[in-house]
């Protein structure tokens, strides 16, 4: 719990300061006076001027920020003095400075590189979708819809493009089997009704039988004052044998700590890092329920990973078009919520970005950059959007103002920025009530 309000507080406010730089600076490039840089609203914590006259400031509540400038003065350096293009520049860029984070991030990842899970898949439980398609254990997708695929992971990006973003439900996998046989299958979402309305990729995927290859099993995580962190478990360990048998899938665990009746068992690991084997004692704990037992560890499957990597040139490619490909792809879900092709359920407020957040920060730096990212992206667009209050209502006035000759009344305005908060306080209301539904399982 701490780890995901710090890691929030830390996203928040680094993305926040992102966001506002971009204002500042273009206001200062086209001569501007800034007169407060806040970081979060309301009391002032730290307060410190410059030697511009800004005074920049850490206010109590962490959630949001702005730039104050001059405005309403006849000054050169009041904001409403200045040109039409000049007013726009300022407004547009602070979602570019999320957009270009955003690029920078996914850049450095791709040059640093990262495994990714190989495209190969498991053997499909029995009589799902997948069996029934004659998918096999060791078949290795090529190609999804003629596109070629790199990972696992990249498969479920293509994936969740098509689905989220255009509403696809029908798929062509290009498989290459053990054997070297070139194979094609046809999976459809239609065979799969009826699905979640907040259903996820991974969710359908696991519904269809479709999973990648799996080694082994790690632990993912470790729960507080549980069996796990007792007995020395540790996130990124990977079981080897429980009571001398072989652990190969999550299933094979849960069914001996099941049957334990909560009896010592005698548990062999690998660490994480070094490798070396070590022998455990762990005595599973009864569940609320009184019927199960459980270890307090979260636990997945360990997949065969390969080292993907890029040169720079192709890196700042790539995180051009991650970035462009996420821009769209959160436009392409928000007008399906509007017309009714996606459920509203799809969508996560502060709670829910608050748990991505300290997930990501347990699974290590390179996963937290990944969130920051792509919350840096969510923010830009969000911003861009033609609602009163944020950054695209400003530019859709600016708009009326190029086409009329001169800017809307105040009235107007006044008008327009009532609206603009009543829609985004229902906005915020759906994403809680979203959070919430999923926090408590109603």
């Amino acid at each position: 719990m701490l780890t995901s309000v710090f890691a929030f507080l830390v996203a928040v406010g680094l993305l926040v300061f992102i966001h506002e730089l971009g204002h500042y600076l273009a206001a200062r490039s086209v001569g501007v006076h800034v007169q407060r840089f806040s970081i979060g609203f309301g009391r002032p914590l730290i307060t410190r001027r410059d030697k511009n006259g800004c005074d920049w400031v850490i206010a109590l509540v962490p959630l949001g920020g702005y730039v104050q400038m001059t405005e309403n003065e006849d000054s050169p350096k009041s904001f409403d003095r200045k040109p039409l293009w000049a007013r726009a520049w300022v407004v547009v860029a602070g979602p570019f400075a999320n957009f270009l984070f955003a690029v920078v991030a996914f850049a450095c990842l791709a040059i640093i590189g990262r495994p990714e899970p190989i495209a190969v898949f498991d053997q499909p439980p029995s009589q799902s979708l997948a069996e029934r398609l004659g998918l096999q254990k060791g078949d290795q997708l090529t190609r999804l819809d003629g596109v070629p695929i790199r990972s696992y992971s990249d498969f479920r990006w293509k994936m969740t493009q098509a689905y989220i973003g255009e509403g696809q439900s029908r798929y062509e996998l290009e498989l290459t089997t053990q054997g070297g046989t070139q194979r094609t299958m046809t999976l459809s979402f239609a065979e799969l009704q009826p699905l979640a309305q907040d259903a996820s990729i991974d969710d359908i995927l696991s519904k269809a039988g479709i999973r990648p290859r799996s080694n082994g099993v790690v632990v993912t995580s470790v729960l507080a004052a549980s069996p796990a962190e007792a007995a020395g478990l540790r996130p990124g360990d990977g079981f080897l044998s429980l009571q001398g048998r072989a652990i190969t899938d999550p299933k094979d665990l849960q069914q001996l700590v099941s049957a334990s009746q909560g009896q010592p068992l005698e548990l062999l690991i690998r660490r994480e890092g070094s490798g070396q084997r070590e022998a455990l004692i762990i005595r599973p704990q009864q569940a609320p329920d009184g019927t199960s037992y459980r270890l307090g560890v979260g636990i997945g499957p360990s997949l065969e990973t390969q080292w993907i990597q890029y040169g720079p040139l192709q890196a700042i490619e790539r995180g051009v078009q991650r970035t462009a490909e996420l821009s769209v792809l959160s436009l392409q879900a928000l007008g399906r919520m509007v017309t009714g092709d996606l459920s509203w359920r799809q969508m996560s407020g502060p709670v829910g970005i608050a748990g991505a957040a300290g997930q990501s920060a347990e699974l290590g730096i390179i996963a937290f950059v990944s969130f920051l990212a792509l919350i840096s992206i969510s923010i830009g667009v969000l911003n861009l959007l033609p609602i009163p209050m944020l950054d695209g209502g400003h530019l859709m006035y600016y708009a009326f103002e190029f086409v009329r000759g001169q800017p809307l009344s105040a009235q107007a305005q006044q008008a327009g920025q009532r609206l603009g908060l009543v829609l985004i306080a229902l906005l915020t209301s759906l994403a809680l009530v979203n959070d919430m539904s999923r926090l408590f399982g109603f």
